[in-house]
């Protein structure tokens, strides 16, 4: 059965914002008892204008001019509110660490239907940027592994793929906006995430002053050597360990790597800098970090991918499917739900699964998480129980109640198993459901025994 809806994504970054609208078909594929619903077709019907993200001052969104802009797209597509089936606002970057960060949500969620409102954490941020850019595709056809460093206005996201998976993730204070230039080319902000490494450096650089394009290269310059540290898995120094977000990298030593964000336009064009006026495009100091990495890429070790899409990312949308669990073959808890907007945290591989629980539940800092796996199609006793005595050490010191989503039909034995070994934990367990890495689940209160599920996924141009 084929269904379309229309969908919405409004992404709020550093330093632009952009409203896109979609047509989504979605087709059950179902064959087995497993309800199979994929995303056939996504067409983008509407995009916006891009705009620099309102801001009232250096931490605080514009939520009221925010509104507006938003409230004009969807009359310029011709879109009512409430044509829209369910969407996606997706806060990202220094965005996401602005003062009212969380009001900017609030007032926004208000803007259709079924909506996954997320501010994404940096390490989120570098997947959902890794998937938008075409890295986690690519990593399926190389034999090695491939990091895509997503450029943004206040920050970098970094990801690692291996085989279409994520093998590390993370994010730092490198952006095209951390310095920004009037049309005089004075110099009108200096982000405090880099003074330590201006004074470092020894560079001239003040706030009131014009630029010097020599001091600028010197720091684009460090910015570059530091994208190739971090590549060929090298040492890093202080300067560049400060400038890592809530945690440092894996170090892995890579041989592909690719860019994506408004930066890695001027990666990969021939755009030449000579001049300050050739840097100040934007008001900023983008297009010379671009110019600083290309150069530093010549006669490197390192195979440049060029990105599905440069421009940062963007999630288009969501496709949702509604489901209903028979609440006899499932572990249910009411005092709980409803619950809205899990992310899912994929399990790929049953005997690593704690493990990938603990290693995976960073990119969702401070959420409510379900965890989801297909499993053996008849597991026995045993296998149950080693899967529960995962979860619950995969979870531990987590406040939230045991959340699983599991493939094949045993998730009343395992939500058993669940509540005998963690003792008065809630627990849900519910079967029969197929999900993804990057997908958000709504769980609704049981009726007549029968369990409603919505899955949503979220959707990039690509």
């Amino acid at each position: 059965m084929r269904q379309e809806i229309l969908s919405v994504g409004i992404d709020l970054g550093t330093t632009t914002s952009q409203v896109i609208f979609s047509r989504i078909a979605i087709e059950s594929l179902a064959l087995t008892a497993i309800p199979e619903v994929k995303i056939t077709d996504k067409t983008i019907i509407y995009r916006s204008e891009i705009y620099f993200t309102p801001m009232k001052n250096i931490g605080v969104i514009d939520v009221e001019q925010l509104k507006q802009i938003i409230l004009a797209e969807y009359e310029m597509a011709g879109i009512r509110k409430e044509d829209i089936v369910t969407g996606a606002i997706i806060i990202t970057g220094e965005t996401a660490r602005k003062e009212n960060a969380a009001d900017v949500l609030n007032v926004l969620s208000d803007f259709a239907g079924d909506f996954v409102v997320a501010t994404a954490g940096p390490d989120l941020e570098s997947v959902l940027a890794g998937y938008g850019a075409g890295a986690a595709g690519l990593s399926e056809q190389l034999p090695e592994k491939i990091i895509n460093f997503d450029i943004g206005g206040g920050t970098t996201n970094a990801v690692v793929f291996v085989g279409g998976q994520v093998l590390d993730a993370f994010a730092l204070d490198i952006g095209g906006r951390l310095i920004c230039l009037d049309e005089q080319h004075r110099i009108t902000y200096i982000s405090e995430k880099i003074k330590a490494l201006i004074q470092t450096l020894g560079l001239v650089l003040a706030i009131g002053a014009r630029a010097d394009l020599l001091e600028l290269v010197k720091l684009t310059d460090a910015f570059a050597r530091m994208f190739l540290q971090i590549s060929l898995g090298e040492i890093l120094d202080e300067e560049t360990k400060d400038l890592f977000i809530e945690h440092l990298h894996q170090g892995w030593q890579l041989q592909n790597l690719m860019f994506s964000g408004g930066v890695a336009e001027f990666i990969y064009n021939e755009h030449e800098i000579k001049t300050l006026e050739d840097v100040n495009l934007f008001g900023d100091i983008g297009p010379l970090l671009g110019w600083s990495i290309r150069k530093h890429l010549k006669n490197m070790p390192l195979t440049l991918h060029v990105a599905k899409e440069k421009i940062r990312a963007t999630v288009i949308g969501a496709g949702s499917y509604s489901l209903h669990i028979s609440g006899s073959t499932v572990l249910f808890d009411d005092t709980i739900v409803p619950l809205k907007n899990l992310p899912v945290l994929k399990i790929k591989n049953i005997k690593s699964m704690q493990e990938e629980i603990i290693n995976k539940r960073c990119l969702f800092p401070g959420q409510m998480i379900a965890i989801a796996f297909a499993g053996a199609a008849a597991p026995t006793y045993f296998q149950i129980k080693e899967m529960a005595t995962a979860i619950i050490a995969g979870l531990q010191g987590a406040e939230q109640p045991f959340i699983v989503v599991v493939e094949h039909d045993f998730a009343k034995a395992l939500g058993q198993t669940l509540q005998r070994l963690a003792g008065n934990k809630s627990v849900i367990c519910l079967d029969c459901i197929k999900t993804e890495m990057g997908d958000y689940i709504d769980i609704g209160k049981s009726v007549a025994n029968v369990v409603p599920v919505v899955v949503k996924t979220l959707l990039f141009k690509n």
